[in-house]
Formats: structure tokens, C-alpha cells, sequence
């Protein structure tokens, strides 16, 4: 019997302060360019099997305008396993000498899987014929990424339009199908200059999709001699974070950052905590300078 299956949220990073091409394609090359980051995030972490993703990220600068950059992610959240493999071509166009925009294209490939032969093995679960599917894999679907930034000054903008295919994902050995969810993501920020040594860059940012309530992210960094920083959040439903980072040493960057909710009253308060560790290797560090 065909089964539809509907895709659950799709994840994102929290550290683009530090890495802002996993916000948006269109950062592709524009800052920390040259840097390898690899991310692992665990939400939920007093839930068996909360969300975890990791990815790993590259990008950089190429002639004046162009910016290509790639990415690998892997997000598990309870039977649900999700896999991208993007790369990203970006364009900078100047409007006029202080107005610029940035323009990002990702393209690559998706797959996931569902083991329905968690729920099956439980002797306590309805059970259904569908169940004796157990691992499915599906097959490889093409996705693709558009996004545009706008620049002027210490001011930056832009949107996000992401998981974009065509048609629902079907699986090697079964009839069921997958719908994954459009989703779009909408920034802005202000970097402003506290004195010779200190940055304060308020961010905000509202993420959405097709049947995904919307969310918004209020937050800021301040920056100290443009190395260390530490950040605060606030998010939609009562969700508090704060974060730490900065270069540790030569070409090396890491961050920490750290989510809860205050909507958990009557549970432990680590049970929708979510860790989340970001290490930089900026490859090229000896061997380019470092722009202001």
C-alpha cells in the first residue's frame, strides 16, 4: 500500500557569526573565505533521539566577483536521516560604489532515509504493513538553493529560498514517497563600530516554510579586536542562547554556542538544550593577508 510521507524541519547553524555562508549561499567567499568549518549540533539533547547534524563547509573568493563555496550535511532526528551535498556559485554586482548585491545559486544532491523497523520491533506498536519496509533509503533527488545579499556600508540584508525540487522523493524498494518542505529564510544586520577595539552586530532573522511556523531570531555579537567574541539570542516560543568564540590561535576558529527553552516548567531544564561546536581551519591563513 503507497505511503506519503511528509518531511520534518530542516536544519540550521546558529554560528554565522563565524562561518555566515551557512545563513545564506549568497556569503559564499565573502567572509573567513579560504576556511574549512566543520559543525556539530545536538537539539533536544534530553530526548532520545533529538536532532543531531553535522556538517562540513568551504568557501572562498575567486576574481573580483565571483565566490564559490560547498557544503556536506547530515541531520538524524529519531528514525528520520537526511543527507545535501551542495555546491554554490555566487556573483557580486555593484549598484552603485556603495550598494552591492550578492547573488547565490546552490545545486546539488539529497537523499534520506527512514527506519521503520524501530517502531516495527516494538511489540507495544500498532502494527501495519507498512512497517515491514524497515530501512528505506531513497533514491538521489536534485535540490537547489537561490538566495540574493544586499550590502551597503555596515549594513547587510537578504533572502533565502531553500529545497527547492521538483516532485516528491521516491524510495528504492517500496511505494511510499517523501515530500520535503519549501522553506525560505529572511536576514538583516548592523555592524557597528563601538570604538578602536569593540563591534556590537545586531542580527535578525525570520525563517519559514510550506506547513513550518514562522520563527524569529533576535541577536548580537560583540567583538573585541575583531578576534573574540560572545553572542545572546532570542527566538520564537521563549527560546534563550548565548555563545563564545573567536581565532584561539593562528588560522584556527572555534565557536560554542547554547540554546533552551524557559517553556519546560515541569521538565528538566536540559531537556530542550541544544549544543552546538564549530571549528574553522582557515587553510590559506600563511599565505594570504588578512583584510580589515
Amino acid at each position: 500500500m503507497p505511503a506519503l510521507v511528509f518531511g520534518q524541519q530542516f536544519p540550521f547553524m546558529d554560528a554565522y557569526y563565524v562561518n555566515p555562508y551557512s545563513l545564506s549561499p549568497a556569503y559564499a567567499g565573502l567572509h573567513n573565505k579560504g576556511t574549512i568549518f566543520m559543525d556539530y549540533r545536538a537539539d533536544w539533547t534530553g530526548i532520545d533521539g533529538g536532532p543531531r547534524t553535522y556538517q562540513l563547509s568551504y568557501s572562498d573568493r575567486f576574481k573580483d566577483r565571483v565566490g564559490l563555496g560547498g557544503k556536506f550535511v547530515y541531520d538524524k532526528t529519531d528514525i528520520f536521516q537526511q543527507m545535501f551535498l551542495m555546491g554554490t556559485y555566487t556573483y557580486e554586482v555593484k549598484i552603485q560604489d556603495a550598494h552591492i548585491l550578492n547573488f547565490g545559486l546552490s545545486m546539488g544532491f539529497y537523499r534520506n532515509a527512514i527506519d521503520l523497523s524501530k517502531y516495527y520491533n516494538n511489540p507495544t506498536y500498532v502494527q501495519d504493513l507498512v512497517l515491514l519496509y524497515g530501512q528505506q533509503e531513497s533514491k538521489l533527488k536534485f535540490v537547489s538553493d537561490f538566495s540574493i545579499l544586499y550590502r551597503y556600508k555596515q549594513v547587510e540584508a537578504g533572502v533565502l529560498f531553500s529545497n527547492l525540487m521538483f516532485g516528491t522523493v521516491h524510495y528504492q524498494n517500496s511505494d511510499m514517497t517523501y515530500k520535503p518542505f519549501k522553506n525560505y529564510l529572511l536576514h538583516g544586520s548592523y555592524l557597528a563600530r563601538l570604538d578602536n577595539n569593540w563591534t556590537l552586530k545586531p542580527t535578525v532573522i525570520l525563517r519559514g516554510g510550506e506547513h513550518v511556523p514562522a520563527l524569529v531570531d533576535v541577536s548580537a555579537a560583540l567583538t573585541w579586536t575583531e578576534r573574540f567574541y560572545v553572542t545572546a539570542l532570542v527566538r520564537s516560543n521563549r527560546i534563550f542562547g548565548v555563545g563564545l568564540g573567536g581565532e584561539i590561535c593562528k588560522g584556527i576558529l572555534l565557536n560554542y554556542s547554547y540554546n533552551m527553552s524557559s517553556n519546560t516548567s515541569n521538565l528538566p531544564i536540559n531537556t530542550f538544550g541544544n549544543h552546538q561546536v564549530t571549528l574553522g581551519v582557515e587553510i590559506f591563513k600563511f599565505g594570504r593577508d588578512k583584510k580589515p
